[in-house]
């Protein structure tokens, strides 16, 4: 909760600095002056986060695999049944996340403040996003590595994703010895790559100062108006996710559902506060239990649940990308957006459980595809508002698909 006090705090810091030297009319000198100290303590946060992305993800998602593996033995049925109703949940709310951000169009009103970023050394990008890009072809040069220390130093997100599955699923075939000693590296390498994000995260509230106080002396506050739109079509998005998992447990498992929401309803306000599903994972699990699922199904079901079905992070990272392509007037076509979702989908799956997992993955995207780096400014004011309504998301989706696969799993 102190961490969401500080970046509330720091954005109306941020509001009200940039409001007072936009009113204030400093000489042009000084202005520019101000401009380029806080642009560089967001330029700094940006670096600092893309620092980190390669080796967590390599790290995580190669344990990930390593540990399904591991699990999936003996329990090849329900696994398949938990993968595939996880991977149809995530893809149906990226395309309601998808629907919704197309319906409205927030972005349209903030194009001037994409080229003011463009303008000011946020990364040029083409108005038409090249399709030549993700074809065939391409998808082959991209995806598959030549190199991996190439796609590493490269900062090349997709290749690294693609070895990570290789030698993750490799592993699984080797003596369990030598597995267990690459594992208990991988977990080190994950774990101080954790200890490092957490530091960086704590410069959050500056970053988020600076860039909101950079848009402000810009461009002033109406940029604010498009930023509580963003946010309030974005819950929208979740209560739509909301409604339709409810209804559907309502066919699946009955009006006993309601109990079971009920009793969720503490560790959903506190996952909401503090922008975390792991601090309600215990009280779900006792929810669970006391509402009757069987504990070898929830015990399996909860902790796949917490890397593959982040739904909530699914309905924003839709958002998000269609959000930066309206501001900064890029062209994507239907499939190329299709792509775009697909490897948003694979690369989410390798940072789950790191604190603000969506800059991560927004991240590694702007990098992948080549958007602007400034994107990730764009989100940053907004980024801890949208991670309260993704973390509650994603605690209540994975609590009612346990309840889903406890009464489709019959043995």
């Amino acid at each position: 909760m102190k961490a969401a006090r500080k970046i509330i705090v720091s954005l109306i810091l941020g509001i009200l600095f940039g409001w007072a030297i936009r009113s204030m009319n400093v000489s042009p000198d000084l202005n520019t002056s101000i401009l380029q100290y806080l642009s560089m303590a967001s330029d700094i946060f940006i670096k600092l986060i893309k620092m980190i992305v390669a080796p967590l993800i390599f790290a995580s998602l190669t344990l990930g695999v390593i540990n399904i593996g591991d699990n999936a033995k003996g329990l090849g049925v329900l696994f398949g049944r938990v993968l595939g109703l996880f991977v149809i949940s995530s893809v149906c709310s990226l395309f309601i996340g998808w629907f919704v951000i197309d319906l409205f169009k927030p972005g349209l009103s903030m194009t001037a403040v994409g080229q003011s970023l463009l303008a000011s050394g946020g990364g040029a990008v083409a108005s038409k996003f090249d399709s030549n890009q993700i074809s065939l072809a391409h998808f082959v040069q991209e995806t598959i590595p030549d190199n991996v220390f190439n796609a590493f130093s490269g900062g090349h997100i997709i290749q690294i994703v693609i070895f990570s599955l290789f030698f993750g699923v490799a592993l699984t075939k080797i003596s369990p010895q030598s597995r267990d000693v690459i594992r208990t590296m991988l977990d080190g390498i994950m774990h101080a790559m954790f200890a490092i994000c957490n530091t960086v995260m704590k410069l959050v509230p500056i970053a988020v100062f600076a860039s909101i106080a950079n848009v402000i002396i810009k461009h002033g506050f109406g940029v604010l108006i498009t930023y509580l739109v963003f946010i309030l079509e974005y819950y929208l998005a979740l209560l739509i996710v909301w409604i339709v998992i409810y209804l559907i447990s309502l066919k699946v498992v009955g009006r006993k559902v309601n109990q079971l929401i009920s009793s969720i309803i503490p560790p959903l306000s506190l996952s909401f506060a503090t922008s975390s599903s792991e601090v309600a994972y215990p009280a779900v699990f006792e929810a669970l239990d006391e509402h009757g699922v069987r504990e070898k199904i929830s015990s399996f079901v909860m902790p796949m649940g917490y890397s593959f079905n982040m739904i909530g992070s699914m309905v924003y990272f839709s958002f998000a990308i269609i959000f930066i392509t309206q501001v900064f007037g890029i062209d994507i076509s239907f499939t190329d957006k299709l792509y775009i979702f697909f490897m948003l989908l694979v690369t989410s799956k390798g940072i789950a459980g790191v604190p603000r997992a969506s800059i991560m993955v927004i991240s590694s995207a702007v990098s992948a595809f080549h958007f602007p780096e400034a994107s990730i400014l764009l989100l940053l004011p907004i980024d801890a508002f949208a991670d309260m309504g993704r973390s509650a998301t994603n605690v209540y989706a994975n609590a009612v698909m346990t309840t889903f696969i406890d009464k489709w799993h019959k043995d």
